[in-house]
């Protein structure tokens, strides 16, 4: 990720990628660090929102201010954790049945195994096991 991560941001901010990927630029709560992060993104309402499980979503607790390049222009943002499982679950499946199991297998990183788009249990399921979750990214 050290070689790709470099690569990808700077394609970001030349507009490549576009509707798939953005970078998110935040400072980390406790050590204070700057974090350059490329991660892929949906627009869920008209709001570009990340599907994750990565720890960086907890430097977004309770919302933060944050900047974002997205396609093409860096401009702040708002990053609210949306963390209501039932709620986080709804999204994945409603995703979920847009694009398709394996288009989201590949674009969500949704381990589904079973040849299906999962219930909605399974993945509320998920949502509280393994901390499927979700960021919405309000552009200002």
């Amino acid at each position: 990720m050290r070689l790709v991560n470099p690569l990808v941001r700077r394609l970001v901010a030349r507009g490549v990628a576009r509707d798939q990927l953005l970078v998110l630029h935040l400072t980390g709560r406790r050590t204070g660090r700057r974090h350059d992060l490329p991660v892929g993104y949906h627009v869920v309402d008209g709001v570009p929102t990340v599907f994750t499980t990565s720890g960086w979503r907890h430097n977004c607790a309770g919302g933060a201010d944050v900047e974002v390049t997205f396609r093409g222009k860096r401009r702040p943002a708002r990053a609210t954790p949306v963390t209501d499982p039932p709620g986080v679950a709804a999204l994945y499946r409603r995703l979920i049945e847009e694009m398709g199991w394996r288009a989201a297998q590949r674009r969500m990183g949704v381990p589904t195994t079973v040849g299906r788009t999962p219930p909605l249990e399974e993945l509320q399921d998920a949502v509280t096991r393994s901390g499927l979750s979700l960021v919405r990214l309000d552009l200002r």
